[in-house]
């Protein structure tokens, strides 16, 4: 049992043997866990998802995923790159159709020793989606409570881990990537964000670019276009390489908020008008 759960009595409690069992028998997913949120900082949901994904591929006989993958992540750059893959396969068995202009997921496939394709993925997306759900809620959400408890504590001192380019490991494989849609030729609206600003707070797309390259590597943003105003630019359009980017900086979150030299920037995805027209249409019917 970790030295948070016997010091938390509610904890304790509740869980007693029962959670000091089951943190015991999956040490290995606790370990991913821990370098991917401490480490990488990434969303904590998104985080069990991969560590559920992971899991779910060695059930489908890509033996020991999770402790090979502990191999490769020696070094931040690695592990952001695996939790790209990762990220981009769970955005695949989310689509109904998908097209890619490469199939590869070189940094997986090195971790398994053979072969690992969206392909495969998206043939067995329902399977992955229902074992990824049932183990995040079965397993991540109880074994890992004590590391949710320390990001729960320090949510307010959170400090950005800056991560090094993923650039050399990923291009131009993975950043080519590309899921169909509907709107996949319009406005890149699958892979764009919306940033805001506040007034008197002037972001540059300097500074937008530079701090999305530093923390989620240099493969990340494809282009950014700043709203046009007269005095400052209040809001600007980023558009990723990859949808696996946006589920990366959004986690499971609708709106996400970051510090750019003292200035708040929020941070959603793109909605373009005539989508938000028609939901607001939709919805008064």
């Amino acid at each position: 049992m970790s030295w948070i759960t016997l010091t938390v009595p509610e904890l304790q409690e509740k869980y007693t043997v029962s959670l000091c069992h089951l943190q015991q028998f999956h040490y290995i997913d606790r370990e991913a866990y821990a370098k991917l949120v401490f480490q990488l900082a990434l969303d904590s949901h998104l985080s069990k998802r991969i560590v559920a994904f992971w899991n779910w591929l060695e059930t489908e006989g890509f033996t020991n995923f999770v402790h090979e993958s502990l191999k490769l992540t020696d070094s931040l750059r690695g592990l952001y790159g695996l939790a790209l893959e990762s990220a981009l396969c769970l955005v695949c068995s989310d689509q109904e159709s998908f097209t890619c202009r490469d199939n590869n997921l070189p940094l997986m496939s090195q971790v398994c020793g053979r072969e690992l394709s969206l392909e495969f993925v998206f043939q067995n997306n329902e399977n992955a989606k229902a074992y990824v759900t049932k183990f995040v809620r079965d397993v991540c959400d109880r074994a890992f409570i004590d590391y949710d408890l320390v990001l729960r504590n320090n949510l307010n001192n959170h400090q950005v881990q800056v991560l090094e380019p993923a650039v050399q490991l990923l291009q131009p494989r993975v950043n080519n990537l590309s899921l169909a849609s509907e709107e996949a030729n319009d406005a890149d609206t699958d892979r764009t964000l919306f940033a805001t600003f506040s007034k008197g707070h002037p972001i540059t797309r300097a500074e937008l670019f530079e701090f999305f390259t530093r923390r989620y590597g240099e493969g990340c943003v494809e282009d950014i276009k700043m709203g046009n105003c007269r005095d400052q630019s209040l809001y600007a359009r980023v558009i990723v390489r990859s949808p696996a980017f946006i589920t990366l900086i959004l986690g499971e979150n609708e709106l996400m908020q970051f510090n750019i030299h003292g200035k708040d920037v929020r941070v959603r995805r793109f909605v373009p008008k005539r989508a938000s027209v028609a939901a607001a249409s939709v919805s008064a019917n």
